[in-house]
């Protein structure tokens, strides 16, 4: 066998591969043989006829074909032994010639190549974010909202300071969008598509914002609760101003304006019809922002006892620890955006058609949770399966290029999930359940390991991006992730602990309150028998 190996287009491999005439003269007699054992030819039994009354009966070409393919699946096995190529899937048939001697072409789809440049210098500047005091007031004032009680919830007419409970319905009725939104697409934006016609290559234009016409729905919803408090307007000011002095399960209709400085310029200055209807009324106490409200919060979190000042400061920490997560979760992604940019990546159409498939099949699956069939879809869209592989082709090629970059650099930072970090990060989940044996057994599973591992390499991997992205060492930023694994760890562990000892003094304390009460109605009941065997005595006397 004479074997030429070649690169060709697509990230492919080519085998050219010459053989002698007798070796393809031996593979027809043999698919002769195996053909008569399929085929009756009369005078002869079945795999005992002449190999020339077997070309005879069924054709030269059906015996050529069928010695083809078996030939060729031995010979392309032996390519890929000799030529030590890696195919990424398997190979094709694509050519054979007689002349001037017996010649198999295939091709084969290569595994993909990724050479990530000078990804090491790929810097990016850190902005630390800023928790301010508004949002220290929201988390604290959403606290005081789940700690709410209802002090009555027979209420017929809504006051201030009511919490009800509506059906609103609003949509749009004033006239034409304005003019600069007069082209905005109306399509909905998981099946549009955002094709770039400029063959020029040049950047696409953003996307013209979506503008609500006339009779368009603001809001929609059967069961909303909100605080009739005058300042703290749901969905446009004096919203709640038209709620107060309504009877339960009357309808409101009332109109308003979108104030003009809204942040959604598509809607501001717009005019919305709303109709509400009052579906339950309650008088609530919202508890105070003073110590006794912290020292509750803070025994339900399993933190130690707090005043109003220490966990206010819990707060802000816990937010600003939540921003950090985000900024730099987002800064990661902006590294590896760039090093992805600055990569040399190739791969095989095979691949990214792979990639496609699952996308297209990950939208039919949503489709089929609101019960729908992909050919109904396509049918009302008036497309075609074709099309929206299309539709998902840019992004396809975006999210694989991302995961090939991925993989390259867990390989070339050497990235390693230990089974001592999985175990710590699972005593971390199981903390959170109260760590006792059974629950240990029910998490502690090989699924439950897998996810865990997979949750790691990501978060190994931006601590490697963050850390290049700041010119700083991965390897210390792996470590200083570690530490913070156990510290949290350790946390939950306390967490745990502290809870299970509020919850046994809460317990004790309320048998103790029910003996107390018990014996406060036993007491009186004891006096009025002594004070009624007093009086008898004393009439007895008379």
């Amino acid at each position: 066998m004479n074997l030429q190996t070649e690169r060709i287009e697509n990230h492919r491999a080519q085998f050219t591969i010459e053989i002698e005439a007798d070796q393809l003269e031996d593979a027809k007699r043999q698919a002769a043989r195996k053909i008569s054992r399929q085929v009756r030819i009369k005078g002869f039994r079945k795999g005992k006829a002449p190999y020339k009354l077997v070309l005879q009966r069924v054709g030269e070409g059906a015996v050529l074909e069928e010695a083809l393919e078996d030939l060729g699946d031995a010979l392309y096995k032996q390519a890929l032994d000799e030529s030590e190529v890696v195919p990424y899937g398997p190979g094709a048939f694509e050519d054979f010639k007689l002349e001037p001697a017996p010649t198999f072409v295939f091709s084969v789809p290569l595994q993909p190549e990724v050479d990530l440049k000078d990804y090491l210098d790929v810097r990016l500047d850190f902005d630390e974010p800023l928790v301010t005091d508004v949002e220290v007031d929201g988390a604290l004032k959403q606290m005081q909202m789940r700690q709410i009680e209802v002090i009555d919830d027979e209420i017929e007419v809504t006051g201030p300071g009511h919490r009800v409970t509506i059906a609103v319905d609003g949509e749009f009725v004033d006239g034409e969008p304005p003019e600069e939104f007069d082209h905005a697409p109306t399509e909905d934006a998981l099946t549009s598509t955002d094709d770039d016609d400029d063959e020029a290559g040049e950047a696409e234009a953003e996307p013209t914002p979506y503008v609500p016409k006339m009779g368009d729905t603001f809001v929609k919803d059967e069961n909303t609760q909100i605080i009739l408090d005058p300042n703290q307007d749901p969905f446009v000011h004096g919203f709640v101003g038209n709620l107060i002095g309504v009877e339960l399960g009357s309808d409101v209709e009332f109109e308003l304006t979108i104030p003009d400085d809204d942040v959604e310029e598509t809607i501001s200055g717009r005019r919305v019809s709303f109709i509400v209807t009052i579906k339950e009324i309650e008088a609530i106490s919202i508890p105070e922002l003073d110590d006794e409200f912290a020292r509750q919060v803070s025994r339900d979190r399993g933190d130690e006892e707090m005043d109003a000042t220490a966990i206010r400061q819990s707060v802000r920490d816990d937010l600003q620890q939540g921003a950090l997560d985000n900024a730099r979760s987002e800064y990661s992604a902006s590294v590896l955006q760039q090093i992805v940019e600055g990569a040399e990546i190739v791969y095989p159409d095979l691949m990214l058609d792979e990639h496609i498939d699952d996308m297209v099949g990950e939208f039919e699956g949503n489709l089929q949770q609101q019960r729908i069939k992909l050919e109904d879809y396509l049918r009302l869209t008036n497309s075609t399966r074709e099309e929206l592989r299309e539709q998902y082709r840019e992004g396809a090629i975006h999210s694989l290029r991302q995961s090939l970059v991925l993989r390259e650099l867990v390989s070339a930072q050497e990235i390693e999930v230990t089974d001592d970090d999985i175990s710590l990060r699972l005593d971390r989940v199981i903390a959170g359940y109260g760590a006792s044996p059974e629950i240990r057994e029910v998490f502690d599973s090989p699924q439950m390991r897998g996810n865990i591992r997979s949750e790691l390499v990501m978060n190994y991997i931006n601590a490697h991006l963050a850390a290049i992205g700041r010119g700083q060492d991965p390897a210390v930023a792996i470590e200083e992730l570690r530490s913070e694994m156990a510290a949290d760890a350790d946390r939950a562990r306390e967490r745990s602990e502290r809870l299970r000892r509020y919850r046994a003094e809460d317990a004790a304390g309320d048998e103790e309150a029910s003996e107390d009460a018990s014996a406060a109605v036993a007491r009186p009941q004891s006096e009025s028998v002594e004070e009624l065997a007093d009086t008898e005595a004393e009439i007895g006397n008379t």
